[in-house]
């Protein structure tokens, strides 16, 4: 089940956004150990407060998390103008309000303990939800920064995107990627969901 979380709904959704806060702890500063602020079990940046939107992927009854990401426009405070602005290469403009910026991308802990077919089952959910998201609020263009580790994963997905730039001051690449938003792109990945493995009463619904 897709949940998505905007600033007018948020208080609805305050027990799944605390479950994400914690994915989120046990993901990037647990699993990957990376440099990020954990308070009450909870991991939360300034990003939190740009009044975000969450896409939340939940059991079948909406209670409990099975991924998320977050997206804020490039208009306003984004990561990678902050943080990882080595990985745009010189003349690439990349603000608009059309342009989106994707990131804290994670799956719970069952989701890695998976067959990889199933990984990248709830990963390809995640992403239709974005990209149905993106279709009718007239986003053209996703970036965001990720590791070899999930370029391959994209790959077999069937997402389509380029990528821009690359930095290695974090002792491995990190690669800034541009996926374009289409119709036709968000159809082959509702492809790919329909032939999964399991779930497929699942992915028909998100489909149709």
């Amino acid at each position: 089940m897709i949940v998505i979380v905007q600033p007018h709904n948020a208080e609805k959704h305050v027990y799944l956004l605390e479950q994400m806060f914690r994915l989120r702890a046990q993901i990037f500063h647990d699993r990957l150990g990376w440099d990020v602020v954990v308070k009450d079990g909870k991991e939360r940046d300034k990003y939190d407060d740009e009044n975000p939107v969450y896409i939340i992927n939940t059991d079948e009854h909406g209670h409990k998390i099975k991924g998320s990401l977050r997206l804020l426009p490039t208009t306003g405070p984004t990561l990678l103008a902050d943080f990882f602005s080595d990985t745009v290469p010189d003349g690439v403009h990349l603000m608009a309000p059309t342009i989106w910026e994707c990131t804290r991308f994670c799956l719970d802990d069952d989701a890695w303990q998976k067959d990889k077919a199933e990984l990248l089952f709830d990963l390809a959910v995640l992403l239709v939800a974005l990209g149905d998201l993106a279709l009718r609020a007239g986003i053209e263009s996703i970036i965001g920064n990720f590791d070899a580790s999930m370029l391959n994963l994209w790959r077999r997905i069937g997402c389509e995107f380029d990528v821009l730039g690359s930095t290695s001051r974090y002792g491995r690449p990190v690669y800034l990627g541009l996926h374009p938003i289409s119709e036709a792109i968000v159809s082959r990945i509702k492809k790919r969901l329909k032939e999964a493995p399991r779930g497929f009463a699942e992915a028909r619904e998100m489909a149709a």
